[in-house]
Order: C-alpha cells, then structure tokens, then sequence
C-alpha cells in the first residue's frame, strides 16, 4: 500500500491518481516530467463571445465553397496521426530514416517508430540520442528490459550524460529495482551537484524504501539549493510526518508487540 504523500490518504501499490485529493502519484508525475513524449500540436478554435439572445446572421456560403463546419473537420481530420502517412515509399538513408521515426515517434505511433528508429541505429549505431529515442519508444511499447539495454548503450558511449542516466533511473524504478535507481541518481550528482530533480527523485526513492530519515537529508540538500522548490518543501513535511510516526510505532511495539492490521 503507497500512502499519497499530499494528503497521507492510502492508495494501492501501483496508483497513478489519488484516490482523496486527486494529485498525481510521485512516480506518474516524474513520467510525466521525463517522458520526453512530443504530442502533436492540437487545433484550437477560436470562439467569439455571443451574449445570451443575440441574434447572429450565419456566413452566407456560396455555390461550391466548403461550408466553416466542414473546413473545421477536414482541418482536424488532417491534423490526426492516422491521415498523416510517413512516406509514399520507403525511405533510402539515414536521413529519410529519422525522420519517418521521429513522424512516428511525435505521433505517439510507437509500434512503428520502433522498427524505424532500430533502422537508424544499425545505420548509424553511435549516436546517442537515437539510442534514448529508442529506449523511451520501448518503454512505451512495456518493453521495459530492451529500453534499459539502450539506455546502457547510450551511457556506454557517453559515460558524461545526464539524460541517459535520468532516463535509465526511471527505467529501474519500473522495474522495482530501487537500489540501482539511487546509484543512477548519485551518478547524476555527481556529474551536476546542483541537479534538484535528481535530488527529488532520490530522495522519493528512499521514501519509497522507508528510509525517511535519509530521504529529509536529500531534500534539505535540495533546499539548500533552491529554496523556493515547492516539490521538495511539500515532500520533506511529508516524510517528517511519516519518520514522527514510525517512531511512535517503533516504541509502542516495544511495550505491546506490533500494531495489529
């Protein structure tokens, strides 16, 4: 059971929404953070106010011109993924390559990015960031285990960079593989001591292990930073609260056993 650290309400393991105060989980708010996932840009439609019973002569369409409904529908027609194709043919190099993948890719069509972004990299296997394109298209796809393998890749070729290693935290944190996930963590650290997200995500990490003592440490090395940092305030009181009742728990049991579930 995970405890929302917002309004200290229980939620199950795996909850992405709490169920009282309706905020996001700590881990759906860093996927959402690092994801990296590029949308398409949404038509907007501009709406004039009308007052209430005012009369408003409708645009007079003339003889074989499309009507305003009809241009709005074929332009939100034009602008969904599946009316857009990739290429009339397939393409011939690694330039016509990327850019089909990343059509793909910025679609959200991630079942047929994957193919094309593993074209890319056997035509050109040491750029990095196809390797952590690859690996977010996988992780997409819940193909978590060959998503880490890119993102190894990527460290491999770049020990120095921070996105691969942020990205292959996140990864071990689906995996429930937490240690390596603080490693991946201080790593970062170390390559950027002034890097609160990596801070904050450690530091959720350990609250996430129970380990609140350590985890206040971590945001007030975030607050010593950035004073102002609104995720790691509210996280701290959070974790200040669970540590003052795990004490409390700690000494009861020690005159009346566990606290019966």
């Amino acid at each position: 059971m995970k405890i929302c650290p917002h309004c200290r309400s229980p939620n199950h393991d795996g909850y992405l929404i709490c169920v009282r105060c309706r905020r996001l989980s700590p881990l759906e708010e860093q996927r959402r953070r690092y994801s990296t996932i590029l949308l398409p840009v949404k038509e907007r439609e501009d709406v004039e106010f009308v007052p209430a019973g005012t009369n408003v002569p409708r645009p007079v369409v003339q003889q074989g011109q499309p009507s305003p409904q009809s241009r709005q529908q074929g332009l939100r027609q034009a602008a969904s993924p599946a009316a857009q194709p990739a290429f009339a043919s397939e393409p011939k190099n690694l330039v016509e390559w990327q850019a089909q993948a990343m059509q793909f890719y910025n679609a959200g069509v991630y079942d047929r990015a994957e193919p094309a972004f593993r074209r890319c990299l056997e035509l050109n296997p040491n750029d990095i960031s196809l390797w952590m394109l690859c690996g977010v298209t996988l992780r997409c796809l819940r193909k978590v285990d060959e998503a880490l393998a890119c993102f190894d890749k990527a460290i491999e070729l770049r020990p120095d960079s921070v996105e691969a290693w942020r990205r292959k935290g996140f990864t071990l944190r689906i995996l429930n593989r937490t240690e390596e996930a603080i490693r991946c963590y201080d790593r970062i650290v170390e390559l950027n001591p002034r890097d609160t997200a990596a801070l904050n995500d450690k530091a959720n990490v350990l609250d996430d292990l129970r380990r609140h003592a350590e985890a206040i440490k971590v945001y007030e090395q975030v607050l010593a930073i950035n004073p102002r940092d609104r995720y790691a305030i509210e996280n701290k009181d959070a974790s200040e609260r669970l540590l003052k009742r795990k004490k409390a728990e700690d000494y009861r049991s020690q005159f009346f056993g566990p606290k019966p579930i």
